[in-house]
């Protein structure tokens, strides 16, 4: 048997969890003082209305290899083995962390995969792997789509506050836009793993079209899986889903709203699209 596990960042639905029989090792969140399990230690609505009284900035933190290795001993205790894919290691310790474990456990049978992206992007890789297996795929077919999705897959995003992200430091090229941070609205992606800034605008209707014209850029009129994320923004996201159905040739769409191990880096009101070529195969 071949066990998918992935991490909180992918904020799946919990539909996709359960038919996938999907295995989920959670980030940490610090804020107000105390310390959560992103999964099941504090609900997103209680995150979001402490982000807005605090007045330092929540941390995060990697599941720790520990905690990886508690999971890989249990999954492989019959032989079987693991696919474990996870938050880009240019945004999270959370990858070391896993193929540390792995290599501690059973280097042989759990391979660990750098997404090199998170939240939405991850969440069409992990959902794909799921429906691959259950479709009878190999770990080396599993392994090889994925390879293919993480050089394929794109994420932009648009926030409504930039300095969320400036703290955290989790931009690298928030210095294009210091100065302007409150009368602007940023185009983000994700490049190499890593969130990079494209471009701004005045107005968040405006960036949230160009999200999505940038998705539409990119992949075209090929079959995609698609996937929106939004912070306290649902109706945002649905508006964005029924507009990428329109306009790109759609396999898929998913809608998620993230959680604190990004929301803190983001702040409310975040909408993201992200999007990935259906391979020959289907997946």
């Amino acid at each position: 048997m071949i066990h998918l596990v992935t991490d909180s960042t992918a904020y799946l639905p919990p539909e996709i969890k359960a038919q996938y029989n999907i295995h989920t090792i959670s980030l940490k969140i610090c804020v107000g003082g105390q310390t959560f399990d992103e999964d099941g230690g504090i609900t997103k609505d209680e995150f979001y209305r402490l982000l807005a009284k605090v007045e330092t900035a929540p941390t995060t933190s990697q599941p720790s290899a520990g905690e990886f290795e508690a999971l890989y001993r249990q999954l492989v205790q019959n032989g079987d083995e693991v696919i474990s894919v996870h938050i880009s290691e240019g945004l999270s310790g959370t990858v070391p962390n896993a193929r540390a474990a792995a290599q501690q456990i059973a280097p042989d049978r759990i391979t660990v995969v750098d997404s090199r992206t998170t939240s939405i992007g991850l969440l069409i890789l992990v959902t794909a792997a799921g429906e691959a297996l259950v479709a009878g795929k190999t770990k080396a077919q599993v392994l090889a789509m994925l390879e293919r999705m993480v050089g394929e897959c794109v994420a932009f995003f648009t926030v409504e506050d930039l300095a969320y992200l400036h703290k955290g430091g989790r931009i690298n090229t928030a210095s294009r836009f210091l100065g302007t941070l409150l009368n602007i609205k940023p185009i983000l992606y994700l490049h190499e793993g890593k969130i990079e800034a494209l471009d701004k605008t005045r107005t968040t209707s405006r960036a949230r079209q160009r999200v999505l014209d940038e998705v539409v850029r990119a992949m075209g009129q090929r079959p995609v899986r698609a996937s929106v994320a939004h912070i306290q923004a649902r109706e945002a996201a649905e508006e964005m889903a029924a507009q990428a159905r329109q306009r790109l040739n759609c396999q898929a769409v998913y809608i998620s709203e993230v959680g604190p191990a990004i929301g803190s880096h983001t702040g409310p009101g975040l909408i993201g699209l992200s999007a990935c070529p259906v391979g020959e195969d289907g997946f």
